[in-house]
């Protein structure tokens, strides 16, 4: 199925106008491929800027709390500050949507990735706990 943005413009006008004859319903996002469009423009921009981040900067925090060798230095700011780890689950969720979205191949890769990684963290916590913030292992269990 292959859903332009007008046909969704004029599918929430229609809603909003009282006008739908059937229920809305969900549907998953690799139902709809976008053309050209402003919304295709905004789409490419965030797979580059997804492609640009690098996943083992990503998942230094929760290694590191894992008691396992980061690969990479953590970004900074956020990253290395207090709330490790944060910008690593965004990222993951716009793995998720992107490759649910765009069945881009490195997105995919990097989705199997990032989760192998964070299980590998997981299991090596010992009790089911996943973070990246300094110390959240030990705060989790007060």
């Amino acid at each position: 199925m292959k859903t332009s943005w007008l046909s969704i413009g004029f599918l929430l006008v229609a809603v909003t106008l009282g006008q739908a004859q059937t229920p809305l319903q969900s549907f998953p996002l690799s139902a709809v491929t976008l053309t050209e469009s402003p919304f295709q423009a905004a789409q490419q921009t965030d797979l580059q800027y997804i492609l640009a981040l690098s996943p083992d900067r990503l998942l230094a925090p929760y290694r590191r709390e894992a008691g396992l060798a980061p690969r990479a230095p953590s970004y900074g700011n956020w990253e290395n500050t207090g709330l490790d780890g944060h910008i690593g689950g965004h990222y993951l969720s716009a793995l998720a949507y992107m490759y649910a979205a765009t069945g881009n191949a490195e997105v995919g890769r990097r989705l199997t990735y990032m989760v192998d990684e964070l299980a590998l963290c997981q299991e090596r916590n010992g009790n089911g706990y996943l973070g990246g913030t300094p110390g959240g292992k030990k705060c989790g269990n007060r």
